[in-house]
């Protein structure tokens, strides 16, 4: 256990510093008369008292004691120090003191009653002290005054000790889903000061030529260490080897405010692994100093700061227990027990193997890769770059950005992966009568006149072409006109679709998210003092415009088209409470049939999917045992009529404003027909999504369904 002493005597080191005893006090009153007032109004002066500690008004208890104490004790801060001290050992809050009892009067003329404490500690939970508050006649016996000690707290801390022994809990592991420890820990030997131990300069000196020698730190650097903490606090130094300490022993043994402590330390068996999502521990923020104290902490503890080990801190770190002690010139004992919980194990839906082959996808690409599961939103893997080596940040790594989780705090235009929620929102408000309406792209759309023409990606322009077929090929002018029709029957009905994907909301991961934007006719109104156009939802229909999203809600939108129209919240956390669906966006068979196959046209339709040049050679069939062959291998007969494995996916190229490249997008599920794994890859201004985002999603879905490379 870790040991947090308290001795009481004149209180000059601060609240919670270790203090040293003095001799036994001057009495503090004279010799009582026979002429002392009547016990009533001594009662009346112990039960202001008492009303004055609850109330925590040290000023007030103060004016009830006998001149003579209040001469002794200075002034009401020393009232205010002993009792906050002991409060602050114990982690407790604001005590509350009653009299258990009637006054007795005592053969010396005194007399005194029971005062019971209650303290409710954060370390050793409720308990109860007995303490003695004695009263004594002054002036000529004609009031009554508190004649106040620290008995009056505890009954043998005047001239005693309190100790505090920490029972310190064990962190607990992070692990991912086949148990692989992505954070564990591991026991070190530590070497550390406890300041309120030094006798002297003289002894401070040794103590620092012994750790300079031990830890072959520089005693400058030492001293810096433990110079300005709490006295009572064990400040660590340096992790020391064990057969180190074992030459050092002797010397160590000389030297009280030397200590040791094997503790368990954080590790991360490999510190590159998903560093955006596990986080890392770090010194308590000195704006959460207070809270942390208020659970137990001494404060020169370690907590999670980032990642998982922030959002989890209180389960992984478990809850301090510890024994509250008394020593007292005449005896000892136990004022409070209770052991510490140790923190619990969490065990993460990441795969180890999918999480690394998406961040050697993304390499040094600025991007995300996001993998769900879209049955229940479950992150198998994610990946955001640049990235950092958890437990050595660099000022190059805060530079440069790569402390930035990507895929739920950066906010990015979604380009024509939005067209997914567009064609939804046609069909199902009837913008269109069905998957098969043919529209006309000459290469350009002139909807709103010839003075706000827009233009097609392909510039020839896709000819006669239909809805599902528009949403293979991304053909802009398709959705132009699609914008148009569903801004003449209700203006703000794309956003509220959009809203039904999940959209300009967090999703519920249990990491820090951007909410992202979803603009509509209020939020312009307010924002920009402006008028909703047409020409606003013509721009959103295509994914441009002010709208805002997060890769997790691209995923989150993609997993509602692969689970039949569910909207599930993403989480990390494996074994947690089942996880109710968010919502159901209500689109009826067609819509999600017509999403469909016009994304699986997008990836295998080699006349207009836009992902069908990154996927040449994706032909991959299950056998008759259910294996994964390509489907060239199978006889003919076989081939026939064995079971594809489809990919459905949507390119996005999202403008980025000014000379910069466009933003590279591509989203996908598969197998098409029983999806189990979606994909959603974003690139920072590295160009078109069929070129950029795409491949990487290909390899990626290999390596996930165990195919071999491409040729």
């Amino acid at each position: 256990m870790h040991r947090v002493v308290l001795l009481v005597g004149v209180f000059a080191c601060g609240l919670s510093a270790c203090v040293q005893a003095t001799p036994e006090p001057t009495p503090l009153v004279q010799t009582p008369t026979p002429t002392a007032p009547p016990l009533t109004q001594a009662a009346e002066v112990a039960s202001r008292f008492v009303a004055a500690l609850n109330a925590q008004d040290f000023s007030q208890a103060f004016t009830l004691l006998v001149p003579r104490a209040q001469t002794a004790l200075g002034g009401a801060e020393a009232i205010a120090e002993a009792y906050l001290a002991v409060q602050s050992l114990a982690h407790a809050q604001p005590v509350q003191a009653e009299m258990q009892g009637g006054l007795v009067w005592r053969e010396d003329g005194y007399a005194s009653v029971a005062l019971v404490t209650t303290w409710h500690s954060a370390v050793v939970g409720t308990f109860t002290t007995t303490g003695t508050l004695t009263l004594a006649p002054y002036r000529s016996g004609e009031r009554w005054g508190v004649a106040w000690t620290r008995d009056a707290l505890l009954n043998g801390l005047e001239g005693g000790r309190l100790e505090l022994r920490l029972d310190v809990p064990r962190r607990g592991r992070i692990l991912a889903v086949d148990g692989t420890p992505l954070a564990d820990q591991v026991a070190v030997e530590v070497i550390g000061v406890q300041r309120g131990l030094i006798a002297d300069e003289a002894q401070e000196q040794a103590l620092l030529e012994l750790l300079a020698q031990v830890t072959g730190l520089p005693q400058p650097t030492i001293r810096a260490k433990y110079a300005n903490q709490p006295e009572n606090w064990f400040v660590p130094i340096a992790e020391v080897p064990s057969e180190v300490i074992d030459a050092y022993d002797s010397e160590i043994q000389r030297i009280p405010a030397i200590v040791l402590r094997q503790e368990t330390v954080r590790r991360y068996p490999d510190p590159a692994l998903a560093p955006h999502v596990i986080g890392y521990v770090g010194p308590i923020p000195a704006e959460q100093l207070g809270a942390y104290r208020a659970r137990g902490y001494q404060g020169n503890e370690r907590v999670g700061v980032a990642g998982i080990e922030a959002a989890l801190d209180d389960e992984l770190a478990g809850r301090f227990g510890g024994d509250l002690l008394l020593f007292s010139p005449r005896n000892s004992q136990v004022l409070a027990r209770t052991p510490a919980q140790h923190g619990r194990d969490v065990t993460l839906t990441l795969s180890p193997t999918l999480q690394r082959t998406a961040q050697d996808l993304l390499g040094n690409r600025r991007g995300t890769i996001v993998v769900l599961r879209p049955e229940d939103g479950a992150v198998l893997a994610m990946a955001s770059a640049p990235a950092f080596q958890i437990g050595a940040l660099t000022q190059r790594d805060i530079r440069t950005g790569a402390l930035l989780n990507r895929a739920t705090q950066g906010q990015y235009p979604p380009g024509s992966v939005f067209k997914i929620i567009t064609l939804a929102a046609g069909l199902s408000e009837g913008a269109v009568a069905s998957p098969g309406e043919i529209f006309f792209d000459p290469g350009y759309w002139d909807g709103y006149g010839r003075a706000a023409r827009q233009v097609c990606w392909l510039r020839g322009g896709h000819g006669r072409i239909s809805l599902q077929n528009g949403l293979s090929a991304s053909c802009n002018v398709v959705f132009y006109e699609l914008g148009k029709r569903l801004y003449a029957l209700e203006p703000s009905v794309l956003s509220v679709y959009a809203r039904r994907f999940g959209l300009g909301e967090v999703t519920g991961l249990e990491l820090p998210e951007a909410k992202g934007l979803v603009p509509d006719p209020d939020w312009k109104r307010r924002v920009r003092g402006e008028p909703w156009l047409g020409g606003d939802v013509v721009n959103m229909a295509i994914g441009q415009g002010e709208m805002l999203v997060t890769p997790l809600q691209v995923a989150r939108m993609t997993a509602v088209v692969a689970n039949g129209g569910v909207l599930v919240q993403p989480h990390l956390v494996e074994g947690a409470a089942p996880l109710m669906p968010v919502g159901h966006v209500g689109l009826d068979r067609l819509t999600m049939r017509a999403l469909r196959e016009g994304m699986v046209g997008a990836v295998h339709d080699t006349r207009y999917g836009t992902a069908a040049p990154a996927f040449r050679g994706f032909d991959y069939c299950f056998d008759a045992a259910q294996r994964l062959v390509r489907c060239g291998a199978l006889p003919a007969r076989e081939r026939r009529a064995a079971r594809r494995l489809l990919v459905a996916g949507k390119t996005g190229t999202a403008q980025a404003g000014g000379a910069l490249k466009p933003f590279a997008w591509f989203t996908a599920f598969a197998p098409a027909d029983a999806p189990e794994i979606v994909v959603t890859v974003l690139l920072e201004n590295s160009g078109e999504g069929s070129v950029q985002a795409a491949p990487l999603a290909r390899a990626l879905l290999e390596a996930y369904f165990g195919l071999s490379k491409r040729d």
